[in-house]
């Protein structure tokens, strides 16, 4: 118990931290902001939404901080709340990574607000390749819960398909994340082909998965 209380206040801490830092960043860049910055890049690396100075500045901040309390409240409202303490290192690994994440692509989107960094969509497949890589070397941890993991109605229904589920998707998220962040060096046209394709396959496979695995234990009642 003394361990997962020390690992919540880690997550806070250091939560806490990114987010100021992050408005803080806001704050210093917003004078300098021109009046139009990109806020979305498409699938293939080209910016398709723009916003105002204020969006650019404060509103990955925002999220990011809504994104922050969700996920340290989440643990408090889940019908499934007494699996979080044996899970407590995982869950807290993979917020914190969240949390890093969202604070990094803010920190590349100011940039290219700024004109100092061009490279965003690389940074993203940056990014998310580190993040696919950490959430699946702890998914194997994850207990059943209703929030954070593969949630089909077949791993919802049954612990042990849960488990299995998981077992089985965490080296594969961790091979998804190691060629997204391959991806992020070769050209927008291949970045674009790798995306859709591990995407596809880290979603619908352990979809897949999970109700072959139901099917089969409903077989052997």
């Amino acid at each position: 118990m003394t361990e997962n209380k020390s690992n919540m206040k880690i997550v806070i801490v250091i939560g806490a931290l990114l987010t100021i830092i992050d408005f803080i960043a806001g704050f210093l860049a917003y004078p300098y902001l021109p009046e139009r910055v990109p806020t979305h890049w498409n699938i293939s690396g080209q910016v398709d939404g723009w916003g105002s100075a204020w969006q650019g500045a404060f509103l990955f901040p925002l999220i990011m901080l809504g994104v922050f309390l969700l996920l340290i409240f989440l643990p408090k409202i889940d019908p499934k709340k007494r699996n979080y303490p044996q899970m407590n290192r995982a869950y807290s690994a993979i917020v914190l990574v969240i949390m890093m994440f969202f604070s990094v692509m803010y920190f590349g989107t100011l940039g290219s607000a700024l004109g100092y960094f061009e490279k965003v969509p690389s940074l993203v497949h940056l990014g998310v390749g580190v993040l696919f890589i950490v959430i699946g070397n702890y998914m194997g941890k994850l207990k059943h819960n209703y929030f954070m993991g593969i949630r089909t109605p077949w791993t919802l229904a049954s612990e042990e398909v849960w488990y299995k589920t998981h077992r089985m998707a965490g080296p594969f998220w961790v091979i998804g994340g190691i060629i997204f962040m391959v991806s992020s060096l070769m050209p927008a046209g291949f970045m674009t082909i790798i995306v859709l394709i591990v995407i596809i396959g880290l979603v619908a496979v352990p979809i897949g998965y999970s109700y072959a695995i139901f099917r089969r234990l409903e077989r052997e009642k």
